[in-house]
């Protein structure tokens, strides 16, 4: 009786394994099922009729001005100022306590204006001032160039023996001057160099990442402070630009008690910074200044094409129609 008791308890594991196992077998064949209607779907759907938005929808910035970002229906404006400091640990204990009291200091600045202080990490790029450093390495060395073939002709026409000894002086002082101009230009390209390649080393992905501490801050254009008058559009980014220098004026120059030198972020900063914030790995991939370098909207110009080719094809409907229409009446 035991024997039969264990073997219907064998079986009965056996069937619900084997039920489990169906269950999860249908299961994943359904999943797949409707994965696959789902991907015939969006290859048959008509894009035309999709809702489509433009991008100003999903980002929340009204226009990006000089030296401020425009917010919440041009109400809200927004700067910023991007610090750098020294080492404090290795700072003696005078320079420490000074730091200390000037951030007191700034701390009394900041009142009750709310401040947003962030703190990024970000690779250095040189590559605009490694470019113009090139440029001028080229524009010295054509210089250098043509002055030494000036110099070679000058020293052969110094070599002629029917000069005299006043016209040689002459040659001489003249040669012993473009001497000098080759020995210059010649350190001077040295130096370039020198810093092109010093630039290249501490720019770029492979270099050091710089530390940057930053301090935001707003100011919000409320009608109602304004009752007594109306401002249009322009003046009120005028009395935000004039709010917002104060403030960052302020910061500035409490900062520099401290140590830390401060300057105001454009705009376009700004704007990197935010991208630097939700794209910490791809952001220094494409920076502001190579979309301002490139011709990307070169490619794109106005044309009347289409309404030329549309203007031309009636013109050749209405033609033949005219044609067949004399074809009828003879």
């Amino acid at each position: 009786m035991q024997v039969v008791n264990d073997m219907v308890g064998t079986i009965q594991i056996i069937a619900i394994s084997v039920i489990a196992i169906l269950v999860i077998l249908g299961a994943l064949g359904f999943y797949f099922y409707k994965s696959k209607q789902k991907m015939k779907t969006e290859e048959t759907a008509d894009s035309s009729s999709f809702n489509r938005k433009d991008i100003l929808d999903y980002l929340k910035i009204d226009d990006v001005a000089d030296s401020m970002l425009v917010v919440n229906g041009r109400t809200r404006f927004i700067g910023a100022i991007k610090c750098q400091g020294f080492s404090f640990a290795d700072a003696e204990v005078e320079e420490k306590l000074q730091t200390i009291r000037g951030y007191i200091t700034f701390f009394n600045v900041l009142d009750n204006c709310p401040v947003q202080f962030r703190q990024s990490a970000r690779n250095v790029n040189l590559e605009g001032l490694i470019h113009a450093y090139q440029d001028r390495v080229t524009v010295l060395e054509e210089k250098r160039f043509t002055l030494n073939l000036d110099y070679t002709d000058l020293k052969a026409e110094s070599e002629n023996p029917e000069l005299t000894k006043a016209e040689y002086d002459i040659y001489y002082d003249k040669l012993k001057q473009m001497q000098r101009e080759l020995v210059s230009l010649g350190y001077q390209i040295e130096q370039l160099n020198a810093q092109i390649q010093y630039m290249a080393a501490i720019s770029g992905n492979n270099a050091e990442a710089k530390r940057e501490e930053i301090y935001v801050f707003d100011w919000e254009y409320n009608a109602m402070d304004f009752s007594s008058q109306s401002l249009n559009e322009q003046e009120v980014y005028l009395r935000a630009e004039t709010q917002l220098k104060t403030k960052a004026s302020a910061y500035i120059s409490a900062l520099r008690n401290c140590g830390v030198h401060a300057k105001r972020m454009t705009g376009v900063e700004l704007l990197e910074e935010i991208r630097r914030y939700t794209h910490p790995v791809s952001a220094a991939n494409g920076t502001a200044d190579d979309i301002l370098r490139s011709a990307y909207d070169s490619i794109c110009v106005t044309s009347n094409s289409l309404n030329e080719l549309e203007k031309e094809a009636n013109a050749k409907i209405v033609h033949e129609i005219a044609e067949e229409m004399m074809k009828g009446v003879e």
